[in-house]
């Protein structure tokens, strides 16, 4: 494939270690950029001129190990439509999404229930820095819950997904929602792993933060938080998508690439988002087929399945 990146220097390493399997994916000419990114966008431009194919790129769902640019990355999404934090454009998930048909692939299906069982087990989200809150600590975490626990799910100021992500609301309109719909439940506030390294800013000031909503600053394994929460709230966050993965109830003030599918309470709504779709099928397109995995310790490409166990430490 004849390519052109407009990539920084690191994200240059990023996509010549996939490169291979990009080349295995899609034929002829194309530009390559990084999201949403100003010179992304202005490639994007250049690549409609020209006649030529764009593959957006960003960060899988299942990353890995740590935070930061200098990570072995396992996973990367190569989308030749737009991107699944987009939701005012189709991206090639939406379409798979939209057009599959699961119901007839049970090996597809089964693959799926398999790599769910596998999260659960191993509780590997995009990041896998943070340590696993502990019973003893959840317990004196929560010692003052009520019976039902609702989580607030804070994201990073300036987030790509919620410039993209058609979000309804505020982060503090959210919680006064939540406040309003579970008048009985123990309200949580989660800030974003990357706020509490202090590499950014968050999206809510949490000195504005209500009495009744305590702030958990706590860096934990996003798993092993979810686990002890009823409901979870969220305009774009991928931690809705892990709720749903344990079975919360989930509500989204934005379109986040699993919302609009039947599997959530929506703020909003995008009529091309028309179709019902269960767990395992919103799995399998987006976990299974939509991204690309590779095991950068062997520099070799890999499964799904091989990409949890590598870094979970549990590859055999």
């Amino acid at each position: 494939m004849n390519v052109k990146l407009s990539l920084s220097r690191k994200l240059l390493r990023t996509a010549a270690a996939f490169r291979p399997q990009i080349d295995e994916r899609w034929e002829g000419p194309a530009w390559m950029g990084w999201g949403r990114r100003p010179l992304s966008l202005k490639s994007q431009n250049i690549a409609r001129w020209l006649g030529w194919r764009f593959l957006c790129l960003e960060d899988g769902w299942i990353r890995s190990r740590g935070l930061g640019d200098d990570q072995r990355i396992y996973s990367l999404i190569v989308d030749d439509l737009g991107i699944y934090y987009d939701a005012t454009a189709p991206s090639r998930l939406e379409a798979i999404l939209s057009e599959g048909s699961f119901v007839h692939d049970r090996v597809l299906i089964d693959e799926a229930a398999e790599g769910l069982e596998l999260l659960r087990k191993h509780r590997i989200a995009k990041y896998n820095h943070a340590p696993h809150l502990r019973t003893h600590e959840a317990r004196k975490l929560f010692a003052d819950a009520r019976n039902e626990r609702v989580l607030i799910v804070a994201q990073t100021a300036g987030d790509a997904s919620l410039e993209y992500g058609s979000v309804a609301e505020s982060t503090e309109e959210m919680i006064l929602r939540a406040r309003e719909e579970h008048p009985k439940a123990s309200l949580y506030l989660k800030i974003h792993p990357d706020v509490l390294a202090g590499r950014k800013e968050s999206d809510i000031d949490p000195r504005r933060l209500p009495r009744w909503c305590r702030l958990l600053e706590v860096d934990c394994n996003p798993y092993s938080l979810l686990e002890h929460m009823d409901y979870v709230y969220t305009k774009t966050s991928g931690m809705g998508m892990e709720a749903l993965i344990l079975g919360k109830k989930v509500s989204c003030s934005g379109m986040p690439f699993y919302a609009g599918w039947g599997l959530t309470e929506d703020r909003f709504r995008i009529e091309r988002r028309g179709r019902r779709r269960t767990l395992e099928e919103l799995f399998a397109a987006a976990y299974l087929l939509y991204p690309i995995y590779r095991d950068p310790v062997r520099n070799v490409a890999c499964r799904f399945r091989d990409a949890v166990l590598a870094i979970s430490g549990g590859y055999r």
